[in-house]
């Protein structure tokens, strides 16, 4: 997809145009989406990477839990980096038993619509910490900004904005807020991703080839034709149809669909 680039048009025009083209984007298309949202970010803050994250708050958290229950369960980049997501997914284990600061203050203002800089999150000193190298410094990354949407109670989509440079080539507020903006309308549309990724029913994502099979459900296609689109046997595509169903409690399309609008 191309994105929504910014120019000299009014920004209330921008904002407009990047509402309705997700507004009219199929459910089956939602990865799509979302490439596209971060993308029109990136473009709009000069950032050189996005990504989107998935956070729930499991039910069973110690009482002294710094992250009163909060965990990621996705993360998804615009532009990935294999080497990268492997480190990020033992940092996010490392985070269960020290979480960084700035982890801690997001969790700490759960529940609210927010969007931060990095820098404002974390205390004196932290820029010299083996966190800050480890995630931000060794990737050439001089800053980040969140914003973080509620979808419910229990679930929280935090977009994540990098800036790659010199070391005092830092984003302003004034970007933070063109990011927020941007994303204030899109609590609905957030809840669709949440979905894409089988979280929000469940606290265990759908698989990548899970996910491929449930954009193709939520189309007109039998499952005839999706697992030949996906060149699977029909047994193979069923036996995953059944798993996407286990995962969220359901038994049938019409369900899936239900599920989809809302009900």
């Amino acid at each position: 997809m191309t994105a929504v680039k910014p120019s000299n048009t009014n920004p209330i025009d921008q904002l407009q145009a990047l509402w309705d083209h997700l507004a009219g984007v199929p459910a089956s298309a939602t990865h799509d989406a979302l490439n596209h949202l971060l993308q029109t970010l990136c473009e709009h803050v000069n950032a050189q990477n996005a990504y989107w994250l998935g956070a729930i708050r499991v039910s069973d958290h110690s009482p002294a839990d710094p992250l009163n229950g909060w965990r990621p369960r996705v993360l998804h980049y615009l532009h990935q980096d294999p080497e990268r997501m492997k480190q990020m997914a033992k940092l996010a284990k490392e985070a269960d038993r020290a979480p960084d600061p700035a982890i801690i203050e997001q969790a700490r203002r759960a529940g609210t619509f927010r969007a931060a800089l990095n820098r404002d999150l974390v205390p004196d000193g932290w820029m010299a910490s083996d966190f800050n190298h480890k995630v931000y410094v060794q990737w050439g990354i001089t800053d980040t900004m969140f914003v973080t949407t509620p979808v419910n109670e229990h679930c929280e989509a935090y977009i994540g904005l990098q800036r790659k440079g010199e070391p005092n080539d830092l984003f302003t507020h004034e970007e933070l807020n063109q990011a927020a903006t941007l994303l204030r309308g899109l609590g609905w549309f957030q809840r669709r991703v949440f979905l894409s990724f089988g979280l929000m029913i469940s606290e265990t994502p759908l698989s990548v080839m899970e996910r491929k099979v449930m954009s193709l459900l939520l189309t007109d296609k039998s499952e005839k034709q999706i697992a030949d689109e996906l060149n699977h046997s029909p047994t193979t595509t069923h036996s995953y149809v059944r798993e996407i169903y286990r995962k969220l409690g359901i038994n049938s399309r019409a369900s899936l669909a239900a599920i989809w609008l809302g009900h």
